[in-house]
């Protein structure tokens, strides 16, 4: 009896890689256009935006707006059993910024008092423009209600991912 593959889409490299496009399309600069998108922070970016409920709890502990997230993506496995892997696997990101970075989607440059800090090229926006349809069109919400952290520092954010991990979402 042949096996039918069980593909978990949350692991499923486009997927990932086009979640981290609109990260850096939407998060990478301020409205005044200053670059503040460190790997940190795009690690921290990337663990909110797959995890609405979650976000939700951080938004609330940074006293910002909350998202209405429908049932579906409040009644996850990830959402029930929170995973913090991918908080602290910077292989994966590393890897995923690899592939942006040898398609010429991804631009970096190095700040002395930042660290690495990162954007998309061109080639990279057109890219994130045509990402739309499904599931992106709510990543792209997610995004929106996530910019009101843009500004928080990286050691914040994780202070409130802490919290939040404490408390149980």
């Amino acid at each position: 009896m042949n096996k039918l593959p069980y593909i978990q889409p949350e692991r499923e490299l486009h997927y990932n890689l086009g979640i981290l496009i609109l990260i850096l399309c939407n998060l990478a600069q301020t409205a005044r256009n200053k670059k503040v998108l460190t790997i940190d922070k795009m690690q921290s970016f990337y663990f909110l935006v797959t995890r609405p409920a979650f976000l939700n709890k951080v938004l609330m502990l940074a006293n910002k707006r909350q998202i209405v997230i429908d049932d579906v993506d409040y009644y996850t496995v990830d959402t029930l059993s929170v995973s913090v892997d991918e908080l602290f696997d910077r292989e994966r990101l590393l890897t995923m910024i690899q592939i942006l970075s040898s398609k010429k989607y991804l631009s970096s440059e190095y700040s002395n008092s930042e660290g690495f800090l990162f954007d998309l090229t061109d080639t990279g926006k057109y890219i994130a423009s045509k990402l739309e349809d499904g599931y992106f069109r709510k990543i792209r919400l997610f995004i929106e209600r996530l910019s009101s952290l843009q500004s928080q520092s990286p050691s914040k954010l994780n202070g409130y991912i802490s919290t939040v991990l404490k408390q149980g979402v």
